[in-house]
């Protein structure tokens, strides 16, 4: 294929991308608890410089190892904020930025270590995924986390491309991965177990070792920033290795209905999901598919081919993959093995289909792939949460319910952070219990005549709760109390 015609499917592809990743952002998928937390912070940290979570104006809620997505996520959104004001689509811009810029850096890698097929291969069965969309478009750290990491891969294969001698790629790779660990406890815990025994396996290749120090110590600077940001004291720190681990695996609980399982038995529901489920039995053909991959390059007699990229990311998976299994078993969980794994499945198959003799079998096999990107685009655009034909209300009727309020007048939310999304201004209190982790804001504050409105769950037992000062208004799952009556105020 000439040079002419791949830029133009290049580009063609890209196109799509765009437009996938932007059609309906602001409205699909609705917001979320985990999405609001995270603006919020991103919003005090535009409007007052502080990173944690307005309670009251002047006040804030500091997460320390609680929060599960960090600077390299909320910082965009801030700047976003900054600069454009509040609402939704300033909140998801930058995540719309990172979702391209994950589609860049897949070609990228693809291309520089498989080729251009497999490359294209690879960006469209991405972009034909729909939790891309579902866990991409949120402000959240999946994606993020996953640009720094896939970011960190291509510089390793660059800096092993020279021989490992060239300090800039040394540098890139791991400022990369560093910012792929400050993203979120997942990738904190995994990358700083998986990179230095990487190094360990690689160390004879790598003539000068002070470049190991250099990756390593450019390694160390994002996560260094992500203490200073959230443990501002000591005493903060005591309680983060448990903290991260409960939080990077989400087991505050062993079922999905919140409810504690034996460990046995949380494995065994979780182990089942991947032959009974739709999208584990997906990860799991993909999983298969990449372990014969690897075990092809890997036991051959020359490993040259084999990368320590590709030995980082494939244990990424693989350990992503055994953390899911004693969480709680919400997708989202293993999400960025499953994206992962698009890397590897189109060489996966083309290996494969090399060791088939016989040539109609083979052309078989060869386009499991194209079958696959077809099936997942019919998913995409007609089954899926965020498919053409799903309208999600919650969106614009928070923002049409909350753009009537004047900045003058103050706003309590009660446990419904992500309609603070469409707050305009920020006179506004909250209080948040979360999961049982944590409680922020007062929660008394619901009984308050102080307040012009406040914002609930449609909850009867909050009608019950608030003053009869106030009409109630229902829309979505919300009640929206507006103050009408001249009442004493009382706190």
């Amino acid at each position: 294929m000439n040079t002419k015609k791949e830029k133009i499917i290049l580009f063609s592809i890209f196109i799509l991308a765009i437009f996938l990743i932007t059609f309906q952002y602001t409205d699909t998928p609705r917001v979320w608890i985990d999405e609001g937390v995270y603006t919020s912070i991103a919003r005090s940290v535009a409007e007052s410089g502080v990173f944690g979570l307005q309670t009251e104006p002047g006040s804030f809620f500091q997460f320390g190892a609680l929060l599960t997505t960090n600077y390299p996520a909320i910082f965009p959104v801030a700047a976003s904020i900054k600069l454009l004001g509040t609402g939704v689509w300033q909140a998801r811009l930058p995540m719309m930025l990172y979702m391209f810029a994950l589609v860049i850096i897949f070609y990228l890698y693809t291309k520089k270590k498989y080729g251009f097929y497999p490359a294209i291969l690879s960006v469209l069965m991405l972009i034909s995924f729909s939790p891309f969309y579902g866990n991409g478009r949120p402000v959240q750290g999946e994606v993020p986390g996953l640009v720094f990491l896939c970011l960190g891969a291509v510089m390793l294969l660059y800096f092993e491309g020279t021989n490992f001698e060239n300090k800039k790629f040394a540098v890139l790779a791991g400022l990369s991965l560093g910012l792929a660990a400050a993203t979120k406890p997942i990738y904190l815990l995994l990358l700083c177990a998986i990179l230095p025994l990487s190094l360990f396996f690689w160390i004879k290749k790598i003539k000068n070792k002070k470049n190991i120090l250099i990756l390593l110590l450019a390694f160390i600077v994002p996560i260094f920033f992500w203490f200073v940001i959230n443990f501002p004291t000591l005493d903060s720190i005591t309680k983060i290795i448990p903290t991260m681990i409960l939080q990077s695996g989400n087991n505050s609980a062993s079922s999905l209905s919140g409810t504690s399982l034996p460990l046995t038995e949380t494995v065994s529901a979780n182990l089942f999901r991947f032959v009974s489920e739709s999208t584990p039995i997906l990860f799991t053909f993909l999983f298969i598919a990449s372990i014969f991959f690897f075990g092809l390059k890997y036991f051959k007699k020359d490993k040259s081919d084999f990368s320590i990229s590709e030995f980082i990311l494939f244990f990424f998976i693989l350990f992503n993959w055994l953390g899911y299994l004693i969480g709680t078993g919400w997708y989202r969980y293993f999400f960025p093995a499953n994206i992962l794994l698009y890397l590897f499945f189109p060489i996966a198959v083309i290996a494969f289909a090399k060791t088939i003799s016989n040539g109609y079998v083979k052309k078989i096999a060869m386009l499991v792939p194209a079958v696959l990107i077809l099936f997942q685009f019919y998913h995409l655009i007609f089954l899926s949460d965020t498919s053409f034909f799903v309208s999600y209300t919650r969106n614009i009727t928070l923002f049409r319910a909350l753009s009537a309020v004047s900045p003058t007048q103050k706003v309590f939310f009660y446990n419904s952070p992500e309609a603070v999304v469409f707050l305009e201004g920020n006179n506004y209190s909250q209080y948040i219990a979360f999961s049982g982790l944590f409680e922020a804001g007062d929660k008394n504050a619901l009984t308050y005549t102080t307040n012009d409105f406040i914002l609930t769950g449609n909850d009867p037992k909050y009608a019950d709760v608030v003053s009869p000062c106030y009409t109630k208004k229902e829309f979505d799952r919300y009640f929206l109390f507006q103050k009408t009556i001249n009442c004493k105020n009382k706190k």
